[in-house]
C-alpha cells in the first residue's frame, strides 16, 4: 500500500489533467448561478468518475483470478499504445477546437450532464485513470485499502477542476479575472498540455508492460 499511494497520487495528477473540462467549468463560473452550477458541474463529473472506478476495479479484480504477471504487462501496454494513440487524434485536430457552450442561465440538471458528459468525452483522463485502476487492482489490496486508493485516485484526478471552484469561492472579487487569464492560457497551450501528458504516461506504460512480458 505505502508503495501503491504515490504511483496513484502521480497516475490521479495526470489524468487531471482536462484543459476542455477546465474550460466548460470556467464558462458556469463566469454566468448566472455559478457557486450552485459548479458544484452540480462537479458532481457529475465525479459521479461518472466513480462508477468508471467501481466497474473498473471490479472487472480487474474479476479477471485476475490465476492470471500470471505478464498478463499485467500485456494490459499495461496496451493502455501505453492507447495513449499514443490518442496523441495521433489530438494532433488530427484542427487548429481551432470548438469549445463547449453554457447557456447563461443553467438548469441544474444541466449543470450535471454537462460534467457527467464532460467526463465521458474526456480520452486522455479515461485512458490514464484506467491506468490507476489497474495498478490498484495489481496491487492485490485488502478490500479496505482498494477502497481508499480508489478514493485518492479519484480525488487526485478531480484535482484541476477541484482548484477553479476553490479560487472562485475563496477570492470572489478577484476570481473573474484570475479565471479569464487561465481559461485564455489553456486555450493557447491546451493541445500541447495534453499531448505532453499522454506521451510521459503512454511511453512509462509501454516501457513497464515490455518489461513485465520480457
Amino acid at each position: 500500500m505505502n508503495t501503491l499511494i504515490p504511483r496513484v497520487i502521480v497516475i490521479g495528477l495526470a489524468a487531471s489533467v482536462s484543459p476542455v473540462a477546465i474550460m466548460a467549468l470556467i464558462s458556469i463560473l463566469s454566468r448566472k448561478h455559478a457557486r450552485r452550477n459548479s458544484l452540480i458541474f462537479l458532481a457529475g463529473y465525479t459521479v461518472t468518475l466513480t462508477a468508471l472506478g467501481i466497474i473498473g476495479v471490479l472487472v480487474f479484480h474479476v479477471g485476475s483470478s490465476g492470471r500470471t504477471s505478464k498478463v499485467d504487462g500485456y494490459i499495461d501496454l496496451a493502455l501505453g499504445i492507447l495513449c499514443l494513440l490518442a496523441i495521433s487524434l489530438s494532433i488530427r485536430k484542427p487548429k481551432k477546437e470548438k469549445t463547449t457552450k453554457v447557456e447563461s442561465d443553467l438548469r441544474a440538471s444541466r449543470a450535471f450532464s454537462l460534467g457527467s458528459l464532460a467526463m465521458i468525452v474526456n480520452t486522455s483522463t479515461f485512458i490514464i485513470y484506467i491506468s490507476g485502476l489497474h495498478a490498484i487492482s495489481a496491487a492485490k489490496l485488502e478490500p479496505f485499502n482498494d477502497v481508499v486508493a480508489l478514493a485518492l485516485l479519484t480525488l487526485f484526478t478531480l484535482t484541476s477542476l477541484l482548484i477553479p471552484i476553490i479560487i472562485y469561492f475563496a477570492l470572489p472579487e478577484k476570481s473573474e479575472k484570475v479565471l479569464a487569464s487561465l481559461r485564455v492560457w489553456l486555450t493557447k497551450h491546451s493541445r500541447v498540455i495534453g499531448i505532453v501528458v499522454l506521451l510521459i504516461i503512454g511511453v512509462y506504460l509501454v516501457i513497464k508492460g515490455i518489461w513485465v512480458i520480457v
